[in-house]
This record gives C-alpha cells, structure tokens and sequence, in this order.
C-alpha cells in the first residue's frame, strides 16, 4: 500500500512524462486507498489529477472530480491551472470547448487572483529576453472575455470586457486592444453597428491584422456599405497572413462581388474558398454549396488550385494598387533657396521679422521666433530657406529658415 505521498509524486511523475492518461489511470486504481478528505485537501493531487484532465481535453470529467471530492481551488492552484487552459487554447490541438472554458473561469472569484507580473527570462530568435508576463487576474479575465464571446454570450463579454479595460493601469500582450475589440464586436452582435464600426475602426489604426479589417467589412456590408466593405476586404486579402485561414474572408469577397454585379469573379472567389478547403480536408459549409450552384459557370477542379489562386492573387493587388494610386499625392518635399538679409523690422525677446532676397533680386518676408536665431540676424547674412504661401493673403514668405555658417 502506497502513502498519500506516494501517490502524489506517482502522478507528478507521470504528468512530467506526458503521459497523462496514464496519470488518470493511476488516480483512478489507486483512489480508493484514500479518503474523499485526504484527496480534497492535497493540493498537489488535485492540481495533477485537472492538470492530465485538461491535457486529454476531458473537461466533464474535471467538473465531476470537482464535485464528488468537494474541492475548493486555492487561487495559488486556480492560476497554475489557468495558465494550462490557456496554454491549451494557445495551441489549438483540438477544438476548444469554450463552454467548459468559461464554466472553469467561474470557478474563483477573480478578485481572489494575484495581481503581480511575474518576470521571465525566455529566448527568442536565440536571444535571451526579459518578459514581463500578465497577472493571474488579467489572464482570468483575458480568457473568460474570449470563452463569453465564442460561446455568444455577448452581453456578459461586453460587460466583462469593460470591467477589464477599468480594471488595470496596464496590459500585456496587447490584451487593452483585445478587450476593445472585444467590445466593439459585442455591440455588433447586440445590434449597435454604428458604435461597433466606429470602435472597431480604432481598434484597426492599433492592430492591423486581417481578420480586424475582415469584420469592418462585414459590418459595413451588414449597413448596406458595399463599397466600403469591399475596399476593406480587398485590404484583408491582402494583408499578411496564409490564404488558407482566409477562406470565409473568400466568400465575403465573393458576396460583395455578387453585390456588385461581377458574376464571374463572384463565382472564382467561391470556388477558391471551396477548393482550398477541400485541399485542407476540411468542410464545405451547404451555404456555400448553395451559393456555387446558382452560377451556370463550369466547375473549377481541384487540379486547377494553384492557376486559380494566381489569378485572383494578381487581381487583388491590382485592386491594391489602384486604391494607393487613388489616395491624395504625396506633398513634394520643399526646395532649399538660398538668399540675404535684405532689411530687419523687428529684432526683439519675442523673435525677428524682416525682408530679404533671393534670385534676381526677388524680396519675401520672414518671420522668425527662435531667439537663437533671431539674435544671430542682420543685414547681408547668408541664410538658406523654403517658399510658402500665407494663409491670409495668398502672398509667399520665408520658413525654415537656417543661417548658412
């Protein structure tokens, strides 16, 4: 018979290796040799047992041990195991089950959680590297946030996302433009599209990812905008990032197209988004099945993939290019002249103005206010300067200007 120590550094052990079935399976072997009160109140057991319960995503099960032994997390336990869960969603292995998430932040009052950054020393590129890692209390509300918000609970997400932005002097992982978008995108799904745009155009001048641009352009198509919407999801497409995680941004594009009038490259982004999904095995949506069959066009096949994304590829940047050669010219930097001094008015505490020459004898007024300058100020001085027109009289002047040494 194994001691309640014993069986502890067992499954520690067993956690260290990975091999967290295992550690289940030996919790449930060996259990019985304990009472219900040794295990509940051995931190060290109950963290390995939800630990290798978190790890096989057997989140039912962590309720159900939560519950037959009574256990009250510490917030020490709660916040290891925290960082697990995130840990977990960070990598995606398997689909999140942001319910059970959510239902596990609602475990601790996050009040109860530190608030102190701990300082890790990590490599990056091959660097070693201080980092200054989020709070417990900011991860807890980092991940319910996001649990709320995939679980469509979009009031509670709002609320909750509010109370975080009021909550810390400052974030980490940019979890300040998170939580914004956050909001905004909660608003959307609430109703209020016009404080959901606006919020969430503020989020992109912070953040300029795609999948941010993707959701202007769908609130701006929910406005019946479309040519916003389109320019916004033509700057998605664009953007950086594998065209294979762009795939419901393909069939917004297409809807817009469709909106437009442009049938085929309608028809083109559809059956992009179709085949690269079933290049992924991944699959196709009915609604987009559905959208497919209402063109007469000839089905483009799989074979046909690499042909089919290079033509649209080439189709976006031109559409990108187009938007650049739309926007106001660039002012032309101003050309250097090089006069003299012709003649001082003012030369006093509050700066210098005055009269000199240029080219053929050309006069403009200048007026300088730094007294460094306009005490160096006299008549003849070479002084180098730039041309601009006045505001009031549409008459040029001397600006910027600099005394030639």
């Amino acid at each position: 018979m194994c001691t309640l120590f014993d069986f502890s550094q067992a499954l520690s052990r067993l956690n260290r290796e990975g091999r967290f079935a295992e550690t289940l399976r030996y919790f449930r072997q060996n259990k019985d040799e304990f009472t219900p009160e040794q295990i509940r109140f051995n931190k060290f057991i109950v963290y390995y047992v939800i630990t290798a319960l978190i790890e096989v995503n057997n989140w039912d099960d962590i309720f159900r041990f939560i519950e037959d032994y009574q256990v009250t997390l510490e917030p020490e336990t709660f916040s290891f195991l925290l960082r697990k869960v995130k840990d977990k969603v960070k990598r995606k292995e398997l689909s999140i089950n942001w319910t059970a998430v959510s239902r596990f932040c609602d475990l601790i009052n996050p009040e109860q959680l530190d608030t102190a950054c701990e300082i890790r020393n990590l490599e990056i590129r091959g660097r070693g590297k201080q980092m200054e890692m989020a709070s417990p209390r900011e991860e807890w509300y980092a991940l319910n946030t996001k649990a709320l918000f995939e679980t469509r609970n979009y009031q509670q997400c709002f609320e909750l996302s509010k109370k975080a932005l009021e909550s810390f002097e400052k974030f980490h992982y940019s979890n300040e433009v998170w939580f914004a978008r956050r909001i905004a995108l909660s608003k959307r799904y609430l109703g209020n599209l016009d404080e959901a745009l606006n919020e969430l155009l503020q989020v992109s001048k912070k953040k300029k990812e795609w999948f941010i641009q993707r959701e202007i352009a769908e609130i701006y198509k929910e406005k019946g905008e479309i040519e916003e919407a389109f320019k916004y999801a033509i700057v998605a497409v664009n953007n950086s990032g594998n065209i294979e995680y762009k795939v419901d941004l393909l069939i917004l594009i297409g809807d817009l197209l469709n909106a437009r009038g442009e049938q085929e490259l309608a028809f083109k982004h559809y059956s992009l988004s179709r085949l690269l999904r079933l290049e992924q095995g991944w699959r196709v949506p009915e609604s987009l099945t559905l959208a497919l069959s209402q063109f007469s066009f000839t089905q483009i096949n799989l074979t046909d993939l690499p042909k089919l994304k290079s033509e649209l590829k080439s189709y976006w940047l031109s559409l990108g290019n187009a938007q650049l050669e739309n926007r106001p010219p660039r002012r032309p930097r101003a050309e250097k002249i090089r006069g003299r001094i012709h003649r001082i008015l003012n030369n006093n505490e509050r700066g210098a103005d005055g009269f000199l020459r240029y080219g053929d004898s050309e006069s403009v007024y200048f007026s300088v206010k730094q007294i460094e300058i306009a005490s160096r100020l006299r008549v003849g001085l070479e002084v180098e300067f730039e041309l601009s027109l006045q505001r009031n009289d549409g008459r040029q002047r001397a600006i910027n200007l600099r005394i030639i040494e």
